[in-house]
């Protein structure tokens, strides 16, 4: 009888207490976010989240998806940090998107705004004969579906900045460097169409470009409104692309029809990958903006290539 009612106790205990099947799996429950990345060794990231005072809500809050840039990611921006609070936490909010986005769950081109009012994320899925790669406003995905208690991580090679904002040509009026052409782009009645949905992306000219054309011919483009326009989209492409998703050897169709050709070229002295859209070098790739994705030249491209 004793036997029978310590039975009964025993059993009444074991149902007052939930089954814990991570323990009983020697597995650890998933944490919030700020403590998984701390576990996966995202810890300059983790180290600015704390500063920027954003760990609570990362932590507890949610879901969300966060594309977190590795720690070798930051050390590449050397001492180019937000030194600025309200940049360090806008910067961060930007590569945070509300919920839950697995890797399944991911399309081409597809768009899903951040934290940061006004700043889209936008994701990009290429496929190179049996391989994929995927980026984050042109941060390649290295590493998916970390999950969390409230969402999931992917870690990314790059952190993303500038803050994309803006359309393209809003972007390219805070740019002393691209006035010319925007003065062109004007000109030929292009500014509507640039400042539109897109998504676009424009191999634009620096001024420095336009300076090693002739002035006769600057001129006779100017005078030449359908010229002009005919030489300015072949600077564009309909969708968006990063030199960090595409392949070398890639060709572009751009607006104008023809085709531009990804051509990155290795120097073997000084162990540099420069980047080239046909023979042109390209001086800054892979600028995010809300309608697409913007990339400085050193040349103009004198005439359309055929491939």
């Amino acid at each position: 009888m004793k036997m029978l009612m310590l039975f009964a106790a025993l059993c009444g205990v074991a149902m007052a207490v939930p089954f814990d099947s991570a323990a009983y799996m020697g597995e650890s429950a998933p944490m919030g976010l700020v403590d998984e990345l701390t576990t996966l060794g995202f810890t300059k990231l983790v180290e600015f989240i704390e500063i920027a005072g954003l760990k609570e809500t990362l932590n507890t809050g949610g879901p969300f998806t966060v594309f977190a840039p590795t720690n070798e990611a930051f050390a590449m921006l050397g001492t180019h940090y937000p030194k600025n609070m309200t940049l360090l936490v806008n910067v961060l909010k930007s590569h945070v998107i509300a919920g839950k986005v697995m890797s399944t769950m991911i399309k081409d081109n597809m768009m899903s705004p951040t934290l940061m009012e006004g700043v889209p994320m936008r994701i990009n899925v290429v496929t190179w004969w049996q391989t994929t790669t995927i980026g984050a406003n042109g941060a390649e995905i290295t590493l998916f579906d970390k999950m969390a208690k409230n969402g999931v991580i992917h870690g990314i090679e790059k952190v993303i900045r500038p803050i994309p904002l803006g359309n393209m040509m809003e972007a390219m009026e805070m740019i002393p460097g691209l006035s010319f052409t925007l003065e062109l782009i004007k000109m030929a009645g292009l500014d509507s169409t640039l400042a539109g949905e897109g998504p676009f992306t424009i191999f634009a000219p620096q001024n420095i470009a336009w300076m090693k054309v002739p002035e006769k011919n600057i001129t006779a483009l100017k005078a030449n409104k359908t010229l002009l326009a005919e030489i300015l989209s072949y600077h564009v492409a309909p969708g968006a692309f990063y030199s960090t998703v595409i392949r070398p050897g890639t060709l572009i169709t751009t607006v104008q029809g023809q085709k531009v050709l990804f051509n990155p070229k290795m120097c073997k002295k000084e162990g540099i990958l420069y980047k080239f859209m046909n023979e042109a070098e390209v001086t800054l790739a892979d600028q995010s903006v809300n309608n697409g994705v913007m990339w400085l030249m050193d040349d103009v491209f004198a005439k359309p290539m055929v491939f």
